[in-house]
Order: C-alpha cells, then structure tokens, then sequence
C-alpha cells in the first residue's frame, strides 16, 4: 500500500490533497509541525504530528511525499537580483 505524505500545514496544502483525492490516492496524511493532538481525520485525511507520522510511515510498503518550497525575489538581501 502507498502512503502520501504532506509536509507541513500551509497554503498549499488543500491543493495537494485535491490532487491526490482525484488520482485516487490510497491514504493521505498531513505532517503539522505545529499538531500535538492526537492523529485527527479530516474528510479521508490524517492529520497528525512530526513523531506520530515517523511510527504510521512504517506500516507501509511505499511512502511518496510532497512539501511546498517557497523563493522570493530579492531572499538574499540583494533587490536587484529581481
């Protein structure tokens, strides 16, 4: 079995989860570095913290995972890298 794996609770997460949704993903979870519950599912998604995610991951034959990265223009103090 396949699990996804979403790195982080941010703005981009609701995309990648509806992606996945539509391809037919087997079991999605959702890192949340800021989560100490316990694991919560959200309409067919876990969401669960860094340590509970590093036990659940090993029940599995085949983890992908997904993070968005974010770079702006001018990061390294230097505006005419624009």
């Amino acid at each position: 079995m396949i699990l996804d794996v979403i790195l982080g609770n941010n703005i981009d997460t609701s995309m990648w989860i509806k992606d996945l949704q539509e391809n037919k993903a087997d079991c999605i979870i959702v890192v949340d570095y800021a989560f100490n519950d316990e694991p919560t599912e959200i309409e067919g998604v876990i969401y669960m913290s860094p340590i509970q995610a590093h036990r659940y991951i090993k029940k599995f034959d085949s983890v992908n995972y997904y993070k968005s990265l974010y770079a702006y223009p001018g990061m390294h103090g230097n505006i005419s890298s624009l």
